[in-house]
């Protein structure tokens, strides 16, 4: 879990780095900035596939560990985590857009991420493919990728995993965004106290 939580977090630095500036770079550093931005980005919400490993967890547990005090709580610590992890990734690209003045793309943008990350996180759970073998075995990479992408049951579970993915990251946006909210007014309210 914690490998997993810290590559989920990578998109997020990725996307500090990129997403910078009112304008596009063509610096190659940028573009492969960019690609790896678009590589690492289903980390984020491949986290919430470990739950296959709940059940176990659980059965381990109740030989005399506390599943509702410990086993659930770091499970959903650990999600929440990878859709936080995604919802600012997301946001940094989004606000990038605009800057842009390409807000008008912001909603296909957003559902094309979903779209790569459902596809991503298929490619991660069921091929068992990591983030940098595109770049370092190419060939054996696309060849994974298209025997599992002619897999019968790939179109149900790529859709499955998308809407898990636009959910989680529908309720993350919202409660991130009434959280900075909240924030925002308390300072608000802070610094007026201190000025009068």
């Amino acid at each position: 879990m914690t490998w997993n939580t810290i590559l989920a977090w990578i998109p997020v630095g990725l996307a500090w780095l990129v997403f910078r500036g009112d304008r596009v770079s063509h610096s190659p550093f940028w573009w492969a900035g960019m690609a790896l931005f678009i590589l690492f980005l289903p980390n984020a919400p491949y986290v919430v596939t470990d739950i296959v490993h709940l059940r176990g967890d659980v059965l381990a547990a109740n030989d005399g560990g506390p599943v509702m005090t410990a086993i659930l709580p770091v499970y959903a610590v650990f999600i929440g985590s990878g859709f936080l992890a995604y919802y600012l990734a997301l946001r940094a690209a989004l606000d990038h857009l605009t800057r842009l003045g390409l807000e008008a793309w912001r909603f296909p943008a957003t559902v094309a991420a979903h779209g790569l990350c459902a596809i991503g996180v298929f490619l991660g759970r069921w091929a068992r493919l990591n983030s940098w073998e595109p770049v370092i075995d190419p060939h054996g990479t696309l060849e994974r990728i298209f025997i599992h992408l002619t897999w019968t049951w790939a179109p149900v579970l790529i859709l499955a995993t998308f809407l898990v993915t636009w959910v989680g990251h529908f309720m993350t946006r919202a409660v991130a965004e009434a959280s900075f909210e909240v924030t925002r007014k308390g300072a608000r309210i802070l610094r007026a106290n201190l000025t009068s």
